[in-house]
């Protein structure tokens, strides 16, 4: 069985092609700048290694793109099958499903005119998504659609856990609450975790957190999620790379009156220019850590308030699951710097969290390795597991057609 996994922006379509049987990715790419003149498509068959980079591919819409990606995995040089009907399903990425969406589901006229309901919940992220479903519709109206939501996994959250402390009228009227985000990777990292563990989901108490460019952590309380750091948006929580995470929300209303600023720009300050960004002008954690090595003060700041962020949402969770089986670091930062991690779990001893130095280091940048990093008198387990959001999307769209 084969599944396309597809990632749709406004103006890009992610895509990656999935053998399920052989579990390996055998193709993948992207088309970039959809509806520009400058349009391309950058393709890799994972096979053979043939790939093109950056190839002009005229894409006025994402109709065109869908078109431009089914050829490529078709063509008699570059593609992997000889026929549309290899395609088992379809599974797309959905950032935001509300409190409709607790699950993958598959796509209807019903589905698609949910998600136009709540647009408004991810109006940068859910419109490409919608566009992308109807467009491979269009294009391969036989092939069946699961959509697959980031915040599916934290409908679980308690209400307790889920609502602010602001007038309830809010939620009732906007649905304003906690949604919290990066779900399929912490289902991918609880599977994982059931194998390495050899302990049923549902047994499960563990605290993940993934960090790249955004970056969350989530408390799985019995295999189901309990509390997370994203809120309403992506924006609450972590230190991120343009995104401030936790902040007073008195500063802002001071900020935005003393600069005299609307509230977009406000929300474009918060969201692109803030985190790491912010603090020490650099972005890029690759850049910024290299910065602090090289002594730049705002650098090593920066770090220290970003592992110091992680450190308190870690204790915070542990006080809330009571036992924790792990603690997982996932997402290119974690997976990538052990300092990071070590800085992240320092000084908790007395909580039974004990790093092993060696182990840690062992797990190098870029290997892309799973490792025990605590030490054998750690009361809590310490793993470093690479995620895998598209297999994941793969596993739950299979599962839903499999279903029909």
């Amino acid at each position: 069985m084969k599944i396309l996994v597809i990632n749709c922006g406004s103006s890009t379509i992610k895509f990656q092609f999935l053998d399920m049987e052989k579990g390996q990715v055998i193709a993948k790419g992207r088309c970039d700048k959809i509806g520009y003149d400058s349009s391309n498509l950058i393709y890799k068959n994972m096979l053979n290694g043939k790939s093109i980079d950056e190839v002009p591919v005229k894409m006025v819409n994402h109709k065109e793109g869908m078109k431009a990606l089914l050829d490529a995995l078709m063509d008699k040089e570059l593609g992997v099958i000889s026929s549309i009907d290899e395609i088992y399903a379809i599974g797309h990425r959905v950032v935001h499903g509300g409190e409709l969406f607790v699950k993958p589901t598959l796509v209807t006229k019903e589905l698609l005119s949910g998600l136009e309901d709540i647009i408004s919940l991810a109006p940068l992220h859910n419109p490409g998504a919608i566009m992308g479903v109807e467009a491979i519709m269009e294009v391969a109206p036989n092939l069946k659609n699961v959509v697959v939501c980031d915040t599916a996994f934290h409908q679980t959250i308690p209400d307790f856990n889920y609502l602010y402390a602001i007038d309830k009228k809010y939620y009732d009227k906007y649905r304003i609450r906690k949604y919290g985000f990066h779900g399929t990777s912490y289902q991918y990292i609880l599977g994982r975790l059931s194998e390495i563990l050899n302990k049923p989901k549902d047994e499960i108490n563990a605290i993940v957190c993934h960090a790249g460019g955004g970056a969350s952590i989530c408390a799985i309380k019995n295999g189901k999620s309990y509390d997370t750091s994203m809120g309403f948006t992506p924006l609450e929580g972590l230190v991120m790379e343009t995104r401030s995470g936790d902040i007073d929300p008195a500063c802002v209303t001071k900020i935005m009156k003393e600069e005299n600023l609307t509230p977009d720009e406000m929300d474009d300050i918060l969201n692109k220019k803030s985190g790491r960004l912010g603090l020490s002008g650099i972005g890029d954690f690759r850049l910024m850590k290299e910065a602090a090595i090289n002594g730049n003060e705002d650098a090593i700041l920066a770090r220290k308030i970003q592992a110091n962020r992680t450190k308190k949402y870690i204790g915070a969770y542990m006080a809330e699951l009571n036992r924790v089986d792990a603690i997982v670091f996932t997402g290119g930062v974690c997976e990538n710097n052990p300092d990071e991690r070590e800085m992240s779990v320092s000084d908790m001893d007395c909580l039974g969290v004990i790093l092993d130095k060696d182990r840690n280091n062992l797990v190098t940048p870029g290997s892309g390795k799973e490792g025990l990093i605590s030490s054998d008198d750690s009361k809590v387990k310490i793993f470093v597991i690479p995620t895998d959001e598209e297999l994941e999307i793969a596993k739950q769209t299979m599962d839903v057609v499999s279903k029909c």
